[in-house]
């Protein structure tokens, strides 16, 4: 919000909004068959849940619709809600009660592909983890059985399930994204190696219209885990009857290329590839509990009630309760919070951020909403990532001595920042599993966190960078002042504020930071093009880091070891080689995932976070404060104790099918 004064939140302010919050998360199992926490652990109410997300039916006399479609289907456009459900539709049991149907839900973003509409909105995954991410349950995949040497899964699809046009949803729109994109080489240039066990790509068979099996050249611990992730995601969403006419395989010759030539594109499969976006194309038929219906330059952009979704409450009520979602555009994150404490949403978590806590508080009972916070199963929202490949080799040459990077984290005042971005609510960390992880390991997750500026620059000399100029600078080895520039993106924390801090804390070792604030699309060409000197973002997923720890092994997005991961996931075709200790911790990373015992996968993963310690390979700054997540007094069924992070697809986990708006509370 600029340079406004800022308010600090007194502890007691904070815990009166954050009393309800979750104490902690319970890792999922790492077992192969990724089961719930022992019975005892879980509330009675979680209970019901999740016993009935295992699959049950509501009676088909019983199924409800919303009135919109009921006039569709007396109309005779639409056929009767039964024949639109599943055989045994995914009953899902309300955060607080059965809800009302109708209304408009009314989100802002900041671009049209802002809108995250099947990922972090509305998000299915074949299998999901509910709410606090303690859990994975049934969702597309009704259920599945383990072979016992854990090689093989056994995945049983909902008979009669259906896409968005009514068409059936079967084993062949999964067997299409397994033969068709990631076995075609023009749409996919690797395998991807989170479905590569041994060095040995996975198998999938249809076993007949409903039943798939996924077969791996050893036992894959994780597989259930990671299938719940945003890697399982893509799996779910490539209608095969839609996009084949897409597909140089089947298509028309003729009807291919004029929609080519329509399209402004060279290649097949440059078209094809925007035709699943369900964030951008209108047309693509979905199974997510709303679809596009306007085109993607749109403002407001506009998502529909799916009428053939596969959902129901346990009153057998065909969800989702809300008719629509509306995304109005803003010019980034600041005008989004500031239109947020307003109350122009109904409900949001997406670039809500801590530091306008306080703001949030002043202007609830103005804007009729309430503020939650969530825990994250992030430990920090701000990771800085030095590039290790750095275009410029002397620059490279000092950011892969480990002692540049101790004497950057040291010549961090961590307390200056919790105070003056934080409201004093956080901790210094380096990036680290959360406390509540089985693998946290305290002396990793403080290593370097200390403020020292005289051990700073007792590193930075002892690397022979002992010369300065005028301004008190130092020189890089060959005469150049030693600087960094600081690109980031304003779109999710006061990343500009910490910058703004950094800058004069290092200005007393003798760095020069040039901060820059750049475009989303464009930090991410430059982290592609090996263009970035420092780059920072959030962490992920180290609340269950085996699901894929991209915070600690650079097998994927690591943005401080990115051209590594590049190297990795090509087979050797892009990027860096990697080498030493970083070829190590992948080394380890693919033991685990072939280990079957959790205390043996603990022990080779305190491996790899001794690595991490040793060389502080990105460095973090403090633990992330709780997720603002603001709702509307009116829209309910959204819980208090939801976990925000990216592998569930937070907050699609928490069932935003089941979200609804209160009849009459909107002033509609």
């Amino acid at each position: 919000m600029g340079k406004r004064e800022r308010r600090r939140i007194s502890r007691r302010e904070f815990m009166r909004v954050s009393a309800l919050t979750a104490a902690g998360v319970v890792v999922v199992a790492c077992g192969a068959d990724g089961g719930p926490p022992a019975e005892d652990d879980v509330p009675a109410a979680a209970e019901a849940s999740e016993e009935s997300a295992a699959g049950s039916s509501a009676a088909s006399s019983q199924y409800n619709e919303a009135p919109m479609l009921a006039e569709m289907v007396a109309d005779g456009s639409l056929p009767p809600v039964e024949e639109r459900l599943p055989l045994q539709p995914l009953v899902i049991t309300p955060e607080e009660e059965i809800g009302d149907y109708g209304g408009i839900w009314n989100r802002l973003a900041t671009s049209a592909s802002d809108n995250q509409l099947g990922g972090k909105v509305g998000g299915e995954h074949l299998v999901r983890y509910n709410k606090d991410g303690t859990q994975i349950n049934p969702n597309v995949f009704e259920s599945w059985e383990v072979s016992e040497d854990g090689t093989a899964f056994t995945f049983h699809l909902r008979e009669g399930m259906k896409w968005s046009d009514g068409e059936p949803y079967t084993a062949d729109d999964i067997l299409f994204y397994y033969e068709d994109v990631l076995l075609n080489d023009e749409l996919t240039s690797s395998f991807p190696n989170w479905l590569v066990v041994n060095g040995e790509p996975c198998v999938i068979e249809k076993v007949n219209d409903y039943t798939l099996e996924f077969k791996f050249a050893a036992p894959y611990a994780l597989f259930i885990n990671v299938l719940g992730s945003l890697w399982g995601d893509a799996f779910a969403r490539y209608c095969s009857h839609y996009l084949k006419q897409f597909h140089v395989k089947y298509a028309d010759k003729d009807e291919l290329e004029a929609m080519m030539k329509d399209a402004g594109v060279e290649h097949w499969y440059q078209l094809f590839g925007t035709k699943p976006d369900t964030r951008r194309n209108p047309d693509t038929p979905s199974y997510l509990p709303w679809n596009l219906s306007t085109p993607s330059h749109s403002d407001p952009l506009v998502a529909d009630r799916n009428a053939f979704y596969w959902k129901v409450d346990p009153e057998g009520n065909q969800l989702p309760y809300i008719d629509s979602i509306h995304w109005s555009l803003v010019d980034g994150k600041d005008q989004l919070n500031l239109r947020a404490i307003q109350g122009e949403v109904d409900m949001q978590l997406r670039h809500i951020t801590f530091d306008n806590v306080p703001l949030f508080m002043e202007n609830m009972e103005r804007g009729n909403y309430r503020v939650m916070l969530w825990q994250r199963g992030q430990v920090t929202d701000t990771v800085l990532h030095l590039n290790h490949t750095n275009k410029d080799p002397v620059l490279r040459e000092i950011v892969q001595d480990k002692r540049f990077r101790y004497a950057l984290s040291l010549g961090m005042n961590r307390l200056d920042i919790n105070e003056a971005v934080y409201l004093g609510q956080t901790e210094p960390t380096q990036v680290s599993p959360t406390k509540n992880s089985p693998v946290y390991w305290e002396p990793q997750a403080l290593s370097m966190t200390e403020y020292d500026p005289d051990r700073a620059n007792a590193y930075l000399d002892e690397m022979g960078l002992t010369e300065r100029d005028d301004d008190g600078y130092r020189l890089r080895p060959d005469g150049e002042r030693l600087s960094l520039v600081f690109e980031y993106v304003a779109i999710f924390a006061a990343w500009g504020d910490i910058a703004e801090l950094l800058t004069s804390q290092w200005k007393d070792i003798g760095l020069e930071l040039i901060v820059s604030e750049i475009d989303r699309s464009l930090f991410g060409q430059r982290l592609d093009a090996n263009e970035i000197d420092l780059g920072v973002w959030h962490s992920s997923g180290e609340w269950n880091p085996f699901i894929e720890p991209r915070s600690f092994v650079p097998i994927v997005n690591n943005y401080a070891l990115r051209h590594y991961a590049y190297y990795y996931n090509s087979g050797g075709k892009e990027g860096f080689e990697p080498t030493g200790d970083i070829l190590k911790a992948i080394e380890l990373w693919e033991e685990i995932k072939t280990t079957v015992d959790e205390e043996t996968q603990r022990a080779l993963f305190r491996e790899i976070l001794e690595l991490n310690m040793e060389n502080l390979w990105q460095i973090g700054v403090t633990t992330a404060p709780p997720q603002p997540v603001i709702v509307k007094n009116y829209f309910r069924n959204v819980p208090e104790d939801g976990m925000f992070d990216d592998q569930p697809r937070s907050p699609s986990n928490t069932g935003m099918e089941q979200y609804f708006i209160r009849a009459g509370e909107d002033g509609t």
